[in-house]
């Protein structure tokens, strides 16, 4: 059996606590842009593919309104439920930074109030468990530590 022993002194490992914040601090803005383009693509794909924030797919179009989409001159697809009429919603939605946060938004409020009234009857700006977990993993490997 081969032993190995590391001998350290207080020093080293304050020199060594002290790089990994410089690591760290210096990382944080490209790690967190980096976890917030994960959590959008992560709304956005599974919003455009008809599933909610809990992975249920969205509730129908009332009757009115899939007449509507159905008449209109191209039709526009009625099932699955896709949250999609110009595309300017979803293509609004941007990520960056807030201080020290990511954040998922809308730039434009006339967006905002479509995303807002559209999430009150088909939840679907928000986060899941597997979509915490996606951006976590994006944070940390963003870190390089």
């Amino acid at each position: 059996m081969i032993t190995v022993n590391i001998d350290t002194k207080p020093r080293d490992l304050r020199k060594m606590v002290q790089k990994l914040g410089r690591t760290f601090t210096k990382n944080h803005k490209r790690a967190m842009m980096r976890a917030a383009a994960v959590g959008r693509a992560r709304i956005d794909k599974r919003t455009r593919s008809g599933v909610d924030v809990n992975d249920k797919p969205f509730r129908p179009y009332s009757k009115a309104y899939k007449a509507f989409r159905e008449n209109r001159k191209p039709p526009l697809p009625t099932n699955p439920v896709r949250l999609i009429f110009t595309g300017k919603m979803l293509g609004d939605m941007q990520f960056g930074m807030k201080g020290q946060d990511g954040i998922i938004n809308f730039s434009r409020s006339t967006e905002a109030k479509k995303a807002a009234f559209n999430n009150r009857s088909r939840n679907f700006f928000g986060l899941n468990r597997g979509d915490t977990r996606a951006i976590r993993d994006a944070y940390f490997k963003g870190l390089k530590i």
